[in-house]
């Protein structure tokens, strides 16, 4: 049997931000640091698309390497939620987008992808070499950009008839 949407509008929308060195606190060598950004995914919404974008390249403080992971709250560096791990944002890496599936139309698949019944967070996780500490960076930004659909609408599936 065929179905359809009854009062089907769901809203494509994208959280935008910019994260920058103003943020790095973390002061003990080689330790991370996770960012919780501002906006989350609303429940049952399902992400269609994320990248990264490097606008100004991490450096200061004697920094020789900085990685950027990116992926649900408290997941983006330690299992299959995560959808990037170690970008290089350090002094050196090319600006402008770094993180995007390899093939246009590609989606998110597996756990990065599920949809949950509970708003998320995302987040970013810092990562710098293991002789020095984020706190003395002086210079990067990041742009961490995700493009969701919020199916809360689609709830109402009528038969066809």
């Amino acid at each position: 049997m065929s179905t359809a949407r009854s009062g089907m509008n769901p809203t494509t929308s994208c959280i935008s931000q910019t994260v920058g060195v103003d943020i790095l606190q973390a002061s003990v060598n080689g330790a991370a640091q996770v960012y919780t950004l501002e906006q989350v995914i609303p429940a049952r919404a399902v992400v269609l698309q994320r990248w990264i974008s490097l606008d100004t390249a991490f450096s200061g403080g004697g920094l020789a390497s900085c990685t950027a992971d990116l992926g649900w709250s408290s997941t983006a560096d330690t299992d299959a939620d995560g959808w990037y791990k170690d970008q290089n944002v350090f002094t050196g890496a090319t600006t402008g987008i770094l993180a995007v599936p390899s093939t246009p139309g590609d989606r998110l698949v597996g756990p990065a992808c599920d949809v949950s019944d509970s708003a998320r967070s995302i987040t970013v996780t810092f990562t710098p070499d293991a002789g020095h500490a984020l706190a003395d960076a002086t210079a990067g930004s990041l742009s961490v950009n995700v493009i969701y659909l919020n199916e809360a609408a689609l709830d109402n599936v009528l038969p066809l008839v």
